[in-house]
């Protein structure tokens, strides 16, 4: 059913209470009549957020009202707000996702070495090459990763690959929150990074899925590490937290 943009906005602020563990699993959601009031709207409004919530899996509407649902039966588009999410989510939700884009981003880099033609594989060792610049900015390589993440897609040619490329994708301009959280520790160890980036050009300029796929993943797990300790940081020094989740280093 098509959505108004009162009711779609309404959703998306409940949405990201509940992602944000506001409102926890099993616990009751304002009333149609306090969100009516809240929000300035009709409660037939409401009704429509309460819809949207349903649809996505994260809540259960009932003769009493609305509640929270275990956020296992929530459907695949939650992931991409999740990591879109302006405050800090729950570390061990966000860390399995990364683990999740891990092995996604691994296929997709055997395929991409593997199926590349002579001008994509010349533009992802471009990338690579950037990549390994002496004193690159820490956002600029994280960006860098991005686009060389999103060359192996587009090399790979299979569109079920780009589709999750698109459903993961953060929609607007802002970093997802697990970027934030990694922009906000140290600078990568280069002794460490350096060698995976240089088997990884090596990789894709023999045409090697396989090595390719190991270095992407290393790579993705390196990301996930560190954004799982900087989170564990993050939460237990509340200023800290409210750094991170308004962008601060």
């Amino acid at each position: 059913m098509p959505f108004t943009s009162q009711g779609s906005s309404i959703a998306a602020d409940l949405r990201d209470d509940i992602l944000s563990g506001h409102y926890r699993c099993g616990e009751r959601l304002p009333s149609e009549r306090d969100l009516a009031r809240r929000f300035g709207v009709h409660r037939s409004t409401v009704r429509e957020a309460f819809k949207r919530l349903e649809q996505l899996g994260i809540a259960e509407i009932h003769p009493g009202g609305a509640r929270v649902a275990p956020l296992e039966n929530a459907s695949l588009d939650i992931v991409e707000h999740l990591l879109a999410l302006d405050s800090l989510p729950d570390p061990e939700i966000l860390d399995q996702a990364l683990e999740a884009i891990s092995g996604f981003r691994a296929m997709a880099a055997r395929l991409g070495t593997e199926r590349a033609d002579a001008a994509q594989r010349s533009r992802m060792l471009s990338i690579l090459d950037s990549m390994m610049a002496e004193d690159l900015e820490h956002e600029r390589q994280v960006n860098l990763m991005e686009e060389l993440a999103d060359c192996f897609v587009e090399a790979s040619g299979n569109v079920v690959l780009r589709l999750m490329r698109n459903g993961l994708a953060s929609r607007g301009d802002g970093v997802s929150s697990a970027h934030r959280i990694f922009l906000a520790g140290p600078k990568p160890n280069r002794e460490e990074v350096d060698p995976i980036f240089h088997r990884l050009a090596i990789a894709i300029q023999e045409v090697d899925g396989s090595v390719a796929s190991e270095s992407v993943y290393q790579l993705s797990c390196f990301f996930r590490r560190t954004v799982r300790e900087n989170s564990s940081e993050h939460s237990e020094a509340p200023a800290a937290r409210v750094a991170v989740a308004e962008g601060g280093a």
